[in-house]
């Protein structure tokens, strides 16, 4: 802190010992300041955005959980596998910061939320507003993604670095938000059958031959205003009770 006086002989003595008793509650203070912002920081980084404000507002009992209603992405990378025993770590961890970075960045642009990454993918949600609106922002998220995907690549591949194509899912539903874990380990993530459905409609995408597969939940709410999508028909999911009628987007 710097302190300056227009007086014409400076600060007066008893203005310097006002200064210096002043001190000590200022710099605890600015330190009080400085902690909170560096663990909201870090908080928002390491859990993403929404998570991290509600730990950082006391919401961290194990069991603590909120029922929302959301737009469910799953994401991940092809070929993951095979990549990470041809190319050596630091090429693989330098080839997922390149697509994990671009892809962060869209979802985040777009209101959502990443929750974790999960080796070559990432699960995210885009909080339910109440007008679908969240639908349609997942929505335009994974055709962005489409698109930014396949910039990366080209420019990867013109400079001679590894490339690969991705897998998107997106589903909606109500799920249960918050702390689940163990006692001195805990995770802030979505849980539910909506959660489970997105994981497995991911797991559809090779064989149906999309890279982007999007439930009716999503999809038949938005054809009006996103005519792009269209219907594949209905599919039986491992683990799910009722056919579900997917999407692509042309």
């Amino acid at each position: 802190v710097s302190w300056t006086s227009d007086g014409p002989n400076g600060f007066s003595a008893h203005a310097l010992d006002v200064l210096r008793g002043l001190l000590p509650s200022l710099g605890l203070a600015l330190k009080s300041t400085a902690n909170y912002t560096t663990a909201r920081d870090l908080l928002g980084v390491y859990l993403g955005g929404d998570a991290g404000a509600r730990v950082m507002s006391g919401d961290i009992l194990r069991g603590s959980l909120d029922k929302i209603r959301c737009a469910i992405l799953y994401f991940d990378l092809q070929r993951f596998t095979r990549l990470s025993e041809a190319l050596p770590p630091e090429t693989l961890i330098e080839m997922l910061n390149a697509y994990f970075g671009e892809v962060v960045e869209i979802v985040e642009r777009h209101g959502g939320n990443v929750l974790k990454f999960m080796g070559d993918g990432l699960l995210a949600i885009f909080s339910e507003v109440g007008d679908g609106a969240s639908r349609l922002a997942a929505l335009d998220a994974v055709v962005e993604m489409r698109a930014a995907m396949t910039d990366i690549n080209e420019r990867r591949a013109a400079d001679g670095l590894s490339v690969t194509g991705f897998n998107a899912a997106l589903h909606a539903g109500e799920v249960l938000y918050g702390n689940i874990g163990g006692t001195t380990r805990l995770d802030f993530t979505v849980i539910g059958p909506a959660v489970n459905a997105a994981a497995r409609i991911l797991g559809m995408c090779n064989g149906l031959d999309q890279n982007i597969l999007v439930s009716s939940v999503v999809a038949k709410p938005a054809l009006a205003a996103r005519p792009a999508l269209v219907s594949l028909g209905q599919y039986r999911l491992r683990g799910v009770a009722d056919r579900v009628e997917l999407f692509a987007i042309d």
